[in-house]
């Protein structure tokens, strides 16, 4: 049977959240998801243009899938005798590994069709270095007193702007990466830093991508021409 298999109830309260924050910024918001060696990471593209992830312990059938990601959430909180309909068109290529005694959820409709996000090499991340939570709310926060700061009749762009605007610049492993604004934006908003103190986030990168992991998901910059990292 294809869908989605969950590790134990802890994974699908994580997934449930992770999408359930997404939609709440994007009713219409898609999710890819995809399995192996016994996780499956879960991606959304943000309406502010970020890709963050999510992942947890299970696998998949197929192994590669776009759905929306309220499908998938309602799915998620029915009881498991009372899942959705199996079924769905056009699916990705791909096959998950079964079994496990975890919850199973089947698929809704697949969407992969209107996936149109690149997605972040499975592997080859670098540490460059580990920033402390509270630098990253430090900075979210000012940008967001900048913002309303903005005077009621300025350029539509200039929300734009100061999103793209170049907050933090994290050096090592030989790289150096200038992350704008919106990519921290995206670790607040969908809650991967959590609500205390004293936690960190993980600077990776490998090739044009950086990756920002909090404790409860990442965030991701791409950007193949530029960037600020030097190749080694």
């Amino acid at each position: 049977m294809t869908g989605l298999r969950l590790g134990d109830p802890a994974d699908v309260a994580d997934l449930a959240s992770f999408l359930g924050r997404a939609v709440a910024l994007d009713p219409a918001a898609l999710t890819r998801l995809r399995a192996g060696g016994g996780r499956v990471t879960a991606y959304v593209r943000l309406p502010f243009g970020v890709l963050v992830s999510r992942t947890v312990t299970g696998a998949a059938e197929p192994a590669d899938v776009s759905v929306r990601a309220a499908d998938l959430v309602a799915g998620l909180d029915m009881p498991p005798e009372a899942g959705p309909s199996t079924g769905g068109a056009d699916p990705a290529g791909g096959a998950g590994s079964g079994g496990g005694t975890g919850r199973s959820v089947p698929w809704p409709a697949f969407q992969d069709v209107r996936w149109r996000a690149a997605l972040p090499p499975g592997g080859g991340w670098r540490l460059l270095d580990q920033v402390p939570g509270d630098v990253v709310r430090a900075l979210v926060r000012a940008g967001r007193e900048a913002l309303r700061a903005v005077p009621a009749g300025a350029a539509a762009t200039a929300g734009e702007t100061l999103l793209d605007h170049e907050s933090l610049t994290v050096t090592g492993a030989g790289r150096t990466a200038a992350l704008p604004l919106r990519v921290l934006s995206a670790l607040t908003k969908m809650g991967f830093l959590g609500d205390g103190g004293g936690d960190a986030v993980m600077v990776s990168a490998t090739g044009g991508w950086v990756r920002l992991a909090g404790p409860y998901g990442s965030s991701y910059h791409h950007e193949t021409t530029g960037l600020g990292l030097s190749p080694r």
